[in-house]
């Protein structure tokens, strides 16, 4: 905090004409700054308009409530203050904002932003304060000196504030010294508070600890410096100080006492001047009495303490209208408290994941959707006021309803008992959506057959089963899909079979790595079946542009680039195993596509072809002119 912001804090002009209705204007900005963790920071900011303006502060978008004991909001002539302390690193480093609003036009804000450092990580050159000021009494109308100093990089600028608000330096009865000290002449009883000096640089903010500067008038009746707040509001179990200063000649002794009759300070440690009454655990609403008493009279002020509570736990939670996906909840709340909304959370019962949230609920019934099939969750309620959620309620497990199953079934698995019988394997599908009550197992001698003309063999949950009578010595292609009580999922991939003793099954996972122009580069995995005797893969392909059909016989590998292809052109690309038994069964055809000719290689084309155009037209006319003499 500059001297220059302080100056202008207080010498801005007062008299702005209000006499007209006018939207609120920010007459002045807080500043952003760094401080310590553990140490104090503060906002001023200023507004006008007719009629004058409210002003309130917000912290990431929500208003800052003085129910918190380490936020300190005061207001001043068209301004307002607003004090952390002490600053927490974590909480409080984020932007804060000034809003002032009077009714007339949008509110208008100011935002700046606090840095905060670890007492042991601050900045290189950040101010320290190496002399602090102390207590002083002093008689009305003498000078009083308040002595500061501090250093840090660059040189820290010293300013001070009194009662948390900076001190008009434009009065000429004070004067801030070169050491940084501030020389108060003619001291008046205005003048009696608590002050801090605050060194400032381009690196960060510092804060002096509080003293108090007592000008003592002769025989003067108690009053009140500074007053305990007339209300705080504190949660459940919390702790606050309120703080009661008195003065007068001679200086006043002061104590508590909670109504009606409750005596919190002992006769025999009565302080003087100053009582802070520490109240920790606080389990109930009541009024505090600041009494102040000397041998010219008694005072008395009164702060009220209200706790407040967060909400209780949602009852009787119940679920009606269960579906696959959605489940109604319904609830009551009976105590009297003023309610924002209520949250839900759910998750799967047996899952390891964090509770889904749905926020905002203003009714006691609300549909939760997008859930998964047949699957078992626990669900709770909880309340939410302006205070926090409170506890959630006891929770309710519900099962959804079943439906069809989401995917196939896995890692289909076939291989050849004899020339006409065949065992087929599978695994559950991932996602059965329901109680898996059986299987049906297709299969045919014709891929490209519809489903519906294949043969089919329907198991009774159960992941296995064999096929007899089949045609020995030929391709199969088998596929299975899962069964619910509701009806049938997707059907797996195709797997083939040769029903031929001794021969390989066919190669797993064919894929595509690398497409060119003209070639295409493959990857596959052994077969899972009679892989140890392999002697070669034969390789198959044809294409869609010179209508083809090609094979290749490969050595024992899992890749291969085919090459000498048309560019462009759609593939169909299969793949056998063969061992001394003979060629086992194929994959399904694969389909891929080469990639188009770029710019240099079109073009390049197209002069051949223009060439060949030529070529042909000097051949047709010689032949036309040599062939009377045939």
């Amino acid at each position: 905090m500059t001297p220059i912001f302080l100056v202008l804090l207080m010498a801005i002009d007062p008299m702005i004409a209000q006499s007209h209705v006018g939207p609120p204007e920010i007459l002045m900005r807080p500043q952003s700054q760094h401080v310590k963790a553990g140490g104090i920071a503060s906002f001023y900011c200023r507004a006008h308009g007719a009629p004058p303006p409210q002003i309130h502060w917000r912290k990431k978008g929500k208003k800052v409530s003085s129910a918190q004991s380490r936020y300190h909001m005061k207001t001043y002539d068209d301004g307002a203050l607003l004090r952390i302390d002490p600053v927490r690193d974590k909480k409080d480093d984020t932007t804060w904002e000034c809003v002032a609003e009077n009714g007339v036009g949008d509110a208008v804000t100011a935002e700046a932003q606090l840095s905060v450092h670890e007492p042991d990580n601050v900045p290189v050159g950040f101010p320290v304060i190496t002399q602090s000021p102390t207590t002083k009494v002093v008689e009305m109308g003498h000078n009083a000196v308040l002595s500061c100093t501090a250093i840090g990089s660059p040189t820290p600028v010293i300013s001070w504030i009194r009662n948390m608000l900076p001190i008009n330096t434009s009065n000429p009865r004070y004067t801030v010294l070169d050491s940084g000290a501030l020389q108060i002449d003619a001291s008046e009883v205005e003048d009696q508070g608590q002050y801090e000096c605050v060194a400032n640089n381009t690196v960060g903010t510092e804060y002096s600890g509080a003293i108090q500067l007592y000008v003592r008038v002769r025989r003067l009746l108690p009053t009140f410096s500074i007053r305990p707040p007339p209300s705080s509001e504190v949660m459940m179990g919390a702790s606050l100080n309120l703080t009661c200063v008195a003065v007068g000649a001679p200086m006043p002794y002061v104590k508590w006492r909670k109504e009606p009759a409750t005596d919190m300070t002992p006769d025999d440690k009565l302080p003087i001047g100053k009582n802070v009454l520490m109240l920790t655990d606080i389990k109930e609403s009541a009024n505090y009495t600041c009494i102040a008493a000397s041998d010219l009279g008694v005072i008395e002020t009164v702060s009220m303490v209200k706790v407040q509570s967060l909400p209780g736990a949602p009852e009787n939670v119940q679920v009606s209208e269960i579906t696959a996906t959605s489940v109604k909840l319904t609830w009551s709340y009976k105590r009297p408290d003023e309610l924002q909304y209520y949250v839900i959370q759910h998750k799967p019962k047996h899952a390891n994941q964090a509770f889904a949230e749905i926020s905002g609920i203003t009714t006691m019934y609300y549909h939760v959707r997008s859930l998964s099939p047949y699957t078992e969750y626990e669900l709770y309620v909880i309340a939410v006021n302006a205070i926090g959620r409170g506890p959630r309620s006891h929770p309710v497990v519900v099962t959804t309803g079943e439906t069809r199953p989401g995917s196939a079934p896995r890692n289909l698995q076939v291989r050849p008992l004899s020339s006409s019988t065949m065992i087929i394997q599978w695994e559950e599908p991932e996602t059965p959506n329901g109680q898996v009550t059986g299987y049906k197992v297709y299969y045919t001698t014709d891929l490209n057959q519809p489903m519906a003309l294949w043969q089919h063999q329907v198991v009774n949950n159960n992941q296995l089963t064999t096929i007899s009578d089949l045609i020995p010595h030929t391709m199969y292609t088998i596929r299975v899909q899962a069964l619910t009580s509701v009806g049938p999922g997707p059907l797996s991939q195709a797997k083939q079979i040769k029903t031929q003793q001794g021969v390989p099954s066919q190669p797993e996972n064919l894929s595509v790595v690398e497409t060119g122009e003209s070639s295409v580069t493959l990857q596959w995995s052994k077969p899972a079946h009679s892989a140890e005797n392999i002697l070669s893969y034969e390789l198959y392909w044809n294409d869609t542009y010179a209508k083809e059909k090609h094979h290749r016989k490969l050595p024992v590998t899992t890749n291969y680039t085919l090459t000498g292809l048309y560019p462009n052109t759609l593939y169909y690309v299969w793949l056998a195993a063969r061992s001394q038994r003979g060629e086992g069964a194929t994959t399904i055809p694969y389909e891929v596509r080469t990639k188009q000719y770029g710019k240099k290689h079109t073009h390049k084309i197209i002069c051949l072809l223009m060439e060949a155009a030529i070529s042909a037209m000097y051949i047709i006319t010689a032949f036309q002119y040599t062939l009377p003499f045939i």
